[in-house]
């Protein structure tokens, strides 16, 4: 449900700029900061979050986090006519979506089973979709304080959920509080399983972490440098693939097709595209690993957006040709989307919250969702300049050069997880000495 509340956020920007601008009188470089707000105030949680995760725990750190996003909503609807004070709420939803993509990986990685640990780190971009489609169908409002007011439910729900779930039962070890973290694996796994070689090796990966002295330079050894780099090449990967523009701008986008369909409709069917695939890739996952989502992923990605730019080309110099195949659109995005739901969307969350050790794990996933969101307010506040400068069909296919070099990252550098515990993943990156 973190997942979910941070989709709703990022889905109110594609109905909520145009209406922005219709009913409020809001200026197209004003919604673009609105909409690049977001990310900006994902990428300054990101400074706080390793701080709060290692010290009050995983679960303590997302139920804090509940009033703050309902707070965010309560600014937007409360000062809509007032551009600073909508753009301090979208920091605030921002902020504490960001630190969600952090905390629920990590929380989701620690109380699964290895066998489907994968699948279970889907189900965070899988309720982040289905947060995403709930934000375009309130568009069908065709009113921003409505929009604003569904969306801010998603928190609310969390915190009661949330309440009833124990606490990670490796951050209980980490703080020497064995019986709690028995408790916790005992809820997770049931009455009747053995939990004791599941909390040994829990054990093993804590004496290794308390051997191994946190410093600066800690982050500048070899193999912790590969793993990050690792870490951050998937989320650039993710973010230059061109996923926030469309999603935050999708409405602004089908609008220059001129496709005729409306076009809240079309992004709908976007967003149910989005919840198929996550679907999918859950299933997948832990069948086909990581790697090859990833590779599968990035290079249909490639070839939806050379597809799109070469419609916008048609558009600008043979209308009558752009006319005839006016389900280009709309169909490339939808395969687009697919794409990346299958792999680009899931799999840097979930893996993130697979190869760090534990020591690390707060301040080296927080280094990661910095910028992974860093990138995100980059290429959401330059997409509209970009598309003035360069056309939308250039726009395009720079994204698509970016998913093909993703493909060659992924293959020479990812390391593949499937089936593995979460101490021998370390142990081949060289972050746990054998």
């Amino acid at each position: 449900m973190g997942g979910f509340s941070l989709g709703c956020a990022i889905g109110w920007s594609a109905p909520c700029v145009e209406l922005l601008k219709s009913d409020h009188s809001y200026e197209p470089s004003e919604t673009s900061l609105i909409a690049s707000a977001l990310p900006l105030g994902a990428a300054m949680g990101m400074i706080v979050v390793p701080f709060l995760i290692d010290r009050i725990g995983r679960k303590w750190t997302m139920m804090s986090l509940a009033p703050v996003f309902v707070t965010g909503w309560i600014v937007i609807v409360a000062a809509i006519h007032v551009l600073a004070l909508v753009i301090i709420g979208r920091l605030i939803t921002g902020a504490c979506g960001g630190m969600f993509c952090v905390a629920a990986p990590i929380y989701s990685a620690e109380i699964s089973e290895k066998e489907i640990r994968g699948t279970l780190g889907v189900f965070f971009q899988l309720l982040l979709v289905i947060g995403v489609m709930y934000g375009f169908c309130c568009g069908f409002s065709g009113n921003v304080i409505t929009i604003s007011v569904l969306c801010g439910v998603g928190p609310i729900i969390f915190l009661v959920m949330m309440f009833f779930m124990p606490e990670s039962p490796l951050f209980y070890l980490a703080k020497e509080k064995e019986e709690s973290a028995m408790k916790s694996m005992r809820f997770f796994r049931g009455p009747n399983v053995d939990i004791g070689p599941e909390i040994e090796a829990f054990k093993e990966q804590v004496r290794e972490s308390k051997r191994q002295q946190v410093t600066i330079t800690t982050f500048l050894e070899k193999p912790v440098l590969k793993t990050l780099g690792v870490a951050i090449g998937l989320m650039f990967a993710q973010q230059f693939s061109g996923i926030n523009a469309i999603i935050f701008f999708g409405e602004t986008i089908f609008k220059q097709t001129g496709v005729d369909m409306d076009t809240t409709l079309q992004m709908v069917i976007f967003a149910v595209v989005q919840v198929i695939a996550c679907l999918a890739s859950a299933v997948l996952i832990d069948q086909l690993g990581r790697k090859f989502l990833m590779i599968m992923s990035s290079g249909a990605m490639c070839l939806c957006l050379i597809s799109l730019g070469i419609f916008f080309i048609l558009k600008t110099s043979d209308p009558e040709t752009a006319d005839s195949i006016q389900w280009l659109p709309l169909t490339s995005t939808c395969l687009y989307i697919l794409a990346f739901c299958l792999g680009a969307g899931p799999v840097p969350w979930a893996y993130m919250g697979e190869i760090f050790p534990t020591r690390l794990k707060g301040v080296a996933s927080s280094i990661a969702a910095f910028v992974n969101w860093t990138l995100a307010f980059i290429v959401t506040e330059s997409f509209s300049s970009l598309v003035d400068t360069l056309g939308t069909a250039a726009i395009f296919f720079i994204f698509a050069v970016f998913c093909f070099l993703s493909v060659i990252f992924v293959i020479v550098f990812m390391i593949e997880t499937k089936g593995k515990t979460l101490a021998q993943i370390q142990t081949e990156f060289g972050t746990i000495e054998q």
